[in-house]
């Protein structure tokens, strides 16, 4: 119990205070229809691609192709953190980094890196993670409930966070020339061994299309949801048992959550005028405290401009480790590191979090 407890923190965190705003108002028929079943089917359906993509092989042997590539370790950095920037548009920011943050580590402690570079380096890719995904709908979960939620269209959601999307590339190579020195050739090892199920992959990459025809509302989500359902149950179940459950009963926590908040008068009162007043401050506060998701779940219902929270909450998974489910889940994998330099990497984390946050955020004066 100690161990799940700690592994998954947040779910915990969610479900606590699920479970103590459902004492304080207790739950009706609103609260159930508050829980947006299109956006927890979308989830499932894209954490189905993700599993599956990962199963193929076919992301192993990108990686080792990108380090055949590469000639050194700084250009073999950047191209992890390109990939990372551009894999999480589609794959959402905590399967890229789950993908490659432990190859990262793999392959730093092969060549002999430093320890100080290696923080640099994973740090640098969270943070391209989680400004990557905000350029599409199904980049981040946040910007999935919210495309849902405002039932925007394609045109709607690029106008306004495409801007952004090409500044944070700017700013992180930027950030990468500076943080990441020259360093040594490396050569390839592994590429070659890596084996691509073909046909897994081709089927996953089917569901894919299929997953962004019904994020755009081309496609109702329940064709989605039922037929990768009866796919993996007949033909990869062993996929069914890889996707994050635990992540999609959060989600329904957050739903709890928010929807009892928004019954208490008090509170209500308070993020409606935040939200008339200041939408962009007020995401980017709030994400800092409870996470960028919850804070698009909550504050959603309490304002008609759209881009003020998508802009928010995007940009307000920078700062603390707490403001993107994502940045939690590099800190933990290489805190699980033999002599890790937890010191170091919070230093840096905090570092460049608020100097990309804050030069961002003027951004917003502009566009």
């Amino acid at each position: 119990m100690l161990k799940f407890i700690k592994a998954e923190a947040v779910f915990c965190i969610a479900l606590i205070a699920a479970i103590i705003t459902s004492i304080i108002n207790i739950p009706t028929q609103e609260t159930l229809e508050a829980i947006d079943l299109r956006t927890l089917a979308l989830l499932f359906s894209l954490m189905g691609v993700s599993e599956g993509f990962k199963a193929s092989g076919i992301f192993t042997r990108t990686a080792y192709l990108l380090e055949a590539r590469a000639g050194n370790i700084r250009r073999l950095s950047l191209f992890l953190i390109l990939i990372i920037f551009f894999s999480s548009m589609l794959f959402t920011n905590d399967v890229a980094l789950l993908m490659f943050v432990p190859f990262t580590l793999m392959v730093m402690d092969r060549e002999n890196v430093r320890e100080n570079y290696l923080i640099r380096l994973i740090v640098l890719e969270t943070v391209s993670a989680n400004l990557g995904s905000m350029a599409t709908p199904v980049g981040n979960p946040q910007n999935l409930f919210i495309f849902s939620f405002f039932a925007l269209s394609a045109l709607d959601f690029f106008q306004t966070i495409l801007p952004y999307s090409v500044l944070s590339l700017v700013f992180i190579l930027i950030a990468a020339r500076i943080m990441l020195p020259e360093t040594e050739t490396i050569e390839n090892r592994k590429g070659d061994k890596v084996q691509i199920d073909e046909k897994r992959s081709i089927l996953y990459s089917i569901f894919l299309l299929v997953a962004i025809l019904s994020v755009f509302h081309i496609l109702d989500w329940r064709i989605l949801f039922f037929l990768e359902l009866v796919v993996m149950l007949l033909f990869d179940r062993k996929i069914l048992f890889r996707i994050d459950y635990v992540l999609l009963f959060t989600f329904v926590c957050f739903f709890i959550f928010s929807a009892n908040l928004r019954s208490l008068d008090v509170i209500k009162d308070i993020l409606a005028s935040a939200m008339g007043e200041h939408s962009i401050a007020t995401s980017v506060l709030l994400s800092q405290i409870i996470s960028n998701v919850p804070a698009a779940i909550l504050l959603s219902p309490f304002t008609d401009d759209f881009k003020g929270i998508l802009i928010g909450t995007d940009i307000g998974g920078l700062g603390t480790p707490i403001a993107s489910l994502a940045s939690l889940i590099s800190m933990k994998i290489y805190f699980k590191r033999e002599n890790s330099d937890k010191k170091s990497y919070m230093i840096t984390f905090l570092l460049l979090n608020f100097i990309l946050l804050i030069l961002l955020a003027l951004m917003t004066f502009i566009f």
